[in-house]
């Protein structure tokens, strides 16, 4: 278990990850002139710009040391884990890295920065810290296949993030976006990455001692390919969504995908996904899996892709895991390089898919997620819930890798940095095996992460929105929905046997909690981008809550016939009022998008903006038909039976299977 935060006179100190041993000494290391690093170390610190390090020559000297590291003998794959240990030993007037190996360097130097960070005087506390992670391969996997591409300083950002918090491994998610040289189509629509783009992340990662993974699907989720003019005679049936499982020319295609796309990466490790295929011998594979079972042609088809990864450079191939629910024997029938990552992203206290896994018998990684995708806000409650459990339990299990997932659903709408906390959490619970308290990471969050108390209270009101009643459905939160909604029959008006209608309590709590941390963010750093993005988040809620609102009293003084020609001009300038700040939030999102993404694929977001401005457009001309009525003396449409604007409006994840916008999930 990790060391609690530790005090000596006077000095404490929070770490993410917390070591596994940390002993003060006595007396102060005065760094006020830097660092200066030996001959080793400067080049490592050369390349990653100095790794945000104090670095000068006349500095307290830094050295690096190579010396074995003995670990407990009760910790798994210690042959991995004992590459990452280190020692770092802060005396009076010099500091000493010990590792076995480099990857250790870069574990030590994250954690002197993070003690720096927490000296800005610069005297640091004498101390011994000896460290190593529980799990050997702990990483981040990012959706860039939904509109949105990290532009090159965000991509940076998420660098440096993965070292400061020592993650080694990244992953982008990739269904479409790559340019091929047959197929220049491709990616054209969603954004891509070619050679060049690649060999700069590359470089990165590496100087930050991240290994930059492939990430490519090769299954399912395959919409954004299969309805691209020329390629529809590859999928297993008119969804346009899976690759035909047993068709040659789709692994005609994957071997020319792979034979491109993979030798752009060093790394070894390719993610293949292949998840969610449920629409498996339903078309082109539907005499094949009468014949043999659906377990076979899903066999198959990873043997014939792994095969080909493996000829273009692949040693280990991981693949999504969801399958194993219905084919548990599926592991003993692929090759043993063939990694199965189990995914879950609900809060559980047990993870039932797990009980297959052996970690010592056969390498297995788990995916827990952020929650940030299908909300204005994330879950951060069901997140750090979903992740410390499951991380837990995973360990139990020998899991030798955890991948925080970060997803784009229906647009990514929301901020690649609202995954930042998931990933850091993340971070601390794959390090220490599950078993950090929420104190604990509380307070040296606060220390670490937070710029200053006003955005840990925006950040804590924000999260509790998604508490409110009827917020939360699965891995949804309605408040998304409810910003794009129809204004009077939309489902979280109206609800449905799946989705229930937002009560009025929670209109207002959105209000309320939007406004406190919209007021908690004006006292903070304004310029700060996360701050603005916070902000916009704070905004978009308030709109939502007092858009509900508005619909209720509507709706309830139609119902009771509560109505004038007063209140329907009322009614009417506040829905004109509520509209001009919807188009003000619009501008803002796309000012955020432009800061942190490329712009290709924005319009899938920005679409729905527009698509949902319509909305008060409908709405006022309803309102303005009845106030007709009144005055030529007609009866009130008190249940609203001609307002049938909302029967032909859709948006995320009501959409229809066909529409051209909906880049995620087309299988209704």
């Amino acid at each position: 278990m990790p060391n609690p935060p530790t005090t000596n006179k006077g000095y404490t100190v929070h770490l993410i990850p917390s070591p596994k041993q940390l002993l003060f000494q006595t007396g102060a290391c005065d760094v006020e002139r830097g660092l200066a690093f030996d001959d080793r170390l400067a080049l490592l610190a050369g390349k990653a710009d100095n790794f945000n390090l104090p670095n000068d020559p006349s500095g307290i000297p830094v050295h690096l040391a190579f010396s074995a590291l003995p670990i407990p003998a009760t910790v798994n794959h210690a042959e991995l884990i004992e590459l990452q240990a280190y020692r770092l030993e802060i005396a009076a007037h010099e500091i000493t890295i010990t590792v076995s190996d480099l990857q250790g360097a870069y574990a030590a130097l994250a954690t002197l920065r993070q003690i720096v960070r927490q000296y800005p005087t610069r005297n640091l506390p004498c101390l011994t810290i000896f460290d190593y992670p529980t799990i050997p391969s702990r990483g981040i996997m990012v959706d860039v296949s939904r509109g949105k591409i990290p532009n090159r300083k965000t991509f940076t950002r998420l660098v440096q993030l993965s070292f400061a918090y020592k993650l080694n491994v990244l992953q982008l998610y990739w269904e479409d976006c790559y340019r091929l040289t047959r197929h220049n189509q491709v990616g054209i629509l969603n954004g891509w990455y070619d050679q060049k783009e690649v060999a700069w992340m590359e470089e990165l990662c590496q100087a930050y001692g991240v290994e930059l993974q492939a990430n490519i699907q090769t299954f399912s989720h395959m919409q954004g390919l299969l309805r691209l003019p020329g390629f529809s005679h590859l999928a297993e049936n008119d969804s346009l969504f899976t690759l035909a499982p047993g068709n040659g020319e789709v692994y005609t295609l994957l071997d020319e995908i792979l034979g491109e796309v993979l030798p752009w990466f060093s790394s070894k490790t390719v993610h293949l996904n292949m998840d969610e295929a449920y629409d498996l011998g339903t078309g082109f594979s539907l005499g094949q899996a009468a014949d043999v079972g659906k377990e076979q042609v899903y066999v198959d088809h990873i043997n014939k892709v792994a095969a080909l990864a493996r000829k273009h450079g692949a040693q280990k191939i991981l693949i999504w895991g969801d399958a194993l629910a219905k084919y548990p024997h599926m592991p003993d029938k692929v090759g043993s390089d063939v990694v199965f990552v189990d995914w879950n992203y609900n809060p559980e206290h047990h993870f039932p898919s797990l009980d297959i896994h052996d970690g010592l018998e056969r390498e297995f990684w788990i995916a827990p997620g952020t929650s940030s995708w299908n909300a204005i806000f994330p879950r951060l409650q069901n997140s750090f819930v979903n992740m410390k459990n499951y991380i837990q339990q995973a360990v139990q299990k020998a899991t030798k890798g955890v991948l925080v997932t970060h997803w784009g659903d229906y647009g990514h709408h929301q901020p690649f940095s609202f995954s930042y906390l998931g990933y850091i959490y993340g971070a601390e619970q794959a390090y220490n095996g599950g078993q950090t308290g929420q104190a604990q990471f509380e307070q040296a969050a606060e220390a670490l992460v937070y710029d200053d108390d006003h955005q840990i209270r925006a950040v804590q009101h924000l999260a509790a929105t998604n508490e409110l009643p009827a917020v939360q459905v699965g891995f949804k939160s309605q408040t998304l929905y409810a910003l794009f909604d129809d204004f009077f029959k939309g489902l979280t008006i109206v609800g449905d046997e799946r989705y229930p209608a937002i009560p009025t309590q929670t209109h207002a709590g959105l209000v309320r909690l939007g406004e406190a941390a919209e007021q908690e963010l004006l006292q903070a750093d304004a310029n700060r981008s996360i701050n603005k993005e916070l902000l916009l988040a704070a905004r978009m809620l308030v709109l939502a809550g007092k858009k509900g609102l508005l619909s209720h009293e509507i709706r309830t003084a139609f119902l009771s016939k509560d109505v004038d020609e007063r209140k329907l001009l009322q009614w009417i300038f506040e829905i004109k009022t509520l509209f001009a700040r919807f188009s003000l939030l619009r501008q803002e999102f796309t000012l955020l998008w432009e800061d942190e993404a490329l712009v290709v694929g924005r319009e899938g977001a920005s679409y729905l903006f527009d698509k949902a401005a319509t909305r008060f457009d409908e709405a006022v001309r309803y309102l303005a038909r009845q106030l007709l009525a009144l005055r030529h003396g007609e009866a009130l449409d008190a249940t609203m039976e001609t307002y049938t604007a909302n029967e032909s409006y859709t948006t995320l994840w009501t959409m229809d299977c066909l529409n051209l916008w909906d880049r995620a999930y087309p299988w209704r």
